[in-house]
């Protein structure tokens, strides 16, 4: 089985996939199930974009096209990556779904939630394969402190309360993530709770969701930078309340701050664990305490656990975690399981997300259901 690739869309996340397949091909990774990757084609409207990837070709690509259904329709290509502004997530989606191929797609999936749910039709229709591209999902990182939370359960007691706080400068001339797109409504639909924090949404779940069910949340939400003549929020912050009465806050913030980094706090009856200045691929303190004994976590210990648990050698991804989620995906494909984390789980995120925007509008708390 070979697996031969095409992608459309060359910004900065399609790079990063471009890399992270790179260095699984290199690596030779899927040797071992007997299957070649090939970069076979990329897609992208913008010519300038394209000429810029196309004169150095790092990634070995074979062609280059400003027309995304050539690589659509090339019947070479059975793995596909959607990689686009958010805009045109959907109609891609359902036109490479029709032609039987894999897909991985970018967060968020779509503009409105009927939207998604008429991809979760094609894809059950078609019978094809699909990862969402919520990334912390595959990062070991946050894989570890799930781990922890499993194995202290009963030693931690009751759950109190959470703060997750999400900080990244403004994508629009950002050194950090630089994505002019996400300035137009018409290319993004929204702001930071939408395009960024999307991924602190879904964690919420990956964490607590299967301890306690989401019942209720609050959201305040603001429109102030004029970069966007205060058309997407820069400032979010939601209040959730579970059914065992767990509550904890989610703070998004997009700013002029070079910066992108996250903190989570999370506390219980005896005990708390706090993972500060993470980065998604690295952190400044990583800690939990449980009565009076206090942990310490090291970035390397935990990298060769979850390297132990996946069965991969030692390696040093470039891209970390996107490194892992693309490994994951053409291993699914390989052994033809459900990718993870499939169309359900995102539709998930966006309501919640969707719930968040109503609630700030109508200034009240909403239930979920």
């Amino acid at each position: 089985m070979n697996l031969n690739i095409g992608m459309i869309g060359t910004g900065s996340i399609g790079l990063v996939h471009l890399l992270s397949l790179k260095k699984i091909q290199e690596d030779n990774l899927l040797s071992k199930h007997g299957v070649n990757i090939k970069i076979l084609g990329v897609a992208d409207i913008d010519e300038n974009k394209l000429n810029n990837l196309k004169r150095n070709n790092p990634y070995n690509v074979e062609y280059f096209t400003t027309n995304p259904d050539e690589i659509i329709k090339d019947k070479n290509i059975n793995v596909m990556y959607i990689t686009t502004p958010t805009k045109f997530h959907k109609d891609y989606y359902i036109r490479i779904a029709e032609e039987g191929k894999y897909i991985f797609c970018e967060k968020p999936l779509a503009f409105t939630l009927e939207d998604i749910k008429e991809m979760i039709s094609v894809e059950k229709k078609q019978g094809v394969l699909t990862q969402v591209g919520l990334v912390l999902r595959h990062c070991p990182i946050l894989w570890k402190l799930k781990q922890i939370l499993l194995e202290n359960n009963e030693a931690f007691g009751m759950r109190l309360s959470f703060i997750f706080r999400d900080a990244q400068e403004w994508p629009i001339g950002s050194r950090i993530h630089p994505s002019e797109w996400r300035k137009d409504p018409s290319l993004a639909h929204a702001g930071c709770l939408f395009e960024h924090s999307i991924h602190d949404v879904d964690m919420l779940e990956y964490l607590f969701g299967n301890d306690s069910k989401l019942s209720k949340l609050f959201a305040k939400i603001r429109y102030i930078s004029p970069l966007t003549q205060k058309r997407l929020e820069d400032v979010a912050t939601i209040k959730f309340e579970y059914e065992d009465g767990f509550v904890g806050d989610l703070i998004s913030i997009w700013n002029k701050v070079r910066m992108d980094v996250r903190r989570i706090e999370i506390f219980f009856e005896n005990g708390y664990v706090v993972l500060d200045g993470y980065t998604g691929f690295s952190f400044k303190k990583f800690e939990y305490l449980i009565g009076r004994k206090k942990t310490r976590l090291k970035l390397n210990e935990i990298i060769n656990e979850y390297l132990k648990e996946k069965d991969l050698p030692q390696i040093t991804p470039s891209t970390g975690l996107y490194f892992f989620e693309n490994l994951h995906f053409l291993e699914s494909i390989i052994k033809e399981e459900k990718p993870y984390p499939g169309l359900e789980i995102g539709y998930k995120a966006h309501k919640i997300i969707e719930l968040a925007y109503q609630s700030s509008r109508e200034n009240k708390m909403l239930s979920l259901n």
